[in-house]
């Protein structure tokens, strides 16, 4: 396996692939309080981005975990692909959602197995901040408009969010490690040399967390 397609620690990786692992995500979101909020909140985002985006035949879910977003992402296209680098996230999300209206398959979100402009919608929740470098963050968002023809709805751990400004200030103090972040002029320039324009950047929460939800259409 390339470095591109195992772009994590092994060590999160194989957890990420052991059926307990799988098991133990999809229950964080069921018992986790700050988990439900986040999830909460990303849907409410999700939804407003959908209605503007339309109705469409086919999104791509990448990375899907347990299908978390399946059942919003289905209401929205004919096709709805569940993709991800886990086989166990795949077969928890199939076993749980069916194949009516899906397909599924194993996919590294840095060299996605489709043809260019192969879906109408590109979809990544939380995966950004997992990359270990800046080449491999901007390859993911890359790869995400190589295959969209409409529009690409993805998060990122923004650079001058407030957590990231207050984590450099422990990282100088204390030397904890850095966060895996995107500035988001950064992610507007990667956007429009692929075509794209941004449309919304969204932060999940000002205070408390750093992601950001974006919204780019093709023009």
């Amino acid at each position: 396996m390339t470095d591109l397609q195992a772009p994590m620690q092994r060590s999160k990786l194989q957890n990420y692939n052991s059926p307990r692992g799988a098991e133990a995500y999809k229950a964080d979101y069921r018992d986790k309080l700050h988990r439900r909020l986040s999830d909460k909140r990303e849907r409410a985002l999700l939804v407003r981005f959908l209605a503007e985006i339309g109705p469409v035949e086919t999104i791509l879910d990448l990375p899907c975990g347990h299908g978390r977003l399946s059942d919003l992402l289905g209401r929205h296209c004919r096709t709805l692909v569940e993709a991800d680098w886990s086989f166990t996230m795949v077969s928890l999300n199939r076993g749980d959602h069916g194949d009516r209206g899906r397909r599924y398959c194993r996919a590294s979100a840095l060299e996605i197995p489709l043809p260019d402009r192969s879906v109408d919608v590109a979809v990544s929740f939380r995966l950004s901040h997992h990359l270990e470098s800046q080449q491999l963050r901007e390859r993911h968002l890359q790869e995400l408009f190589r295959v969209a023809r409409t529009a690409v709805v993805v998060t990122w751990f923004s650079a001058t969010s407030l957590k990231n400004l207050l984590r450099e200030l422990r990282v100088r103090l204390f030397g904890k490690a850095r966060k895996n972040v995107l500035r988001n002029d950064r992610v507007r320039e990667i956007a429009a040399a692929c075509g794209f324009a941004q449309r919304r950047a969204q932060p999940l929460f000002r205070v408390g967390s750093g992601h950001v939800l974006g919204l780019f259409v093709r023009r």
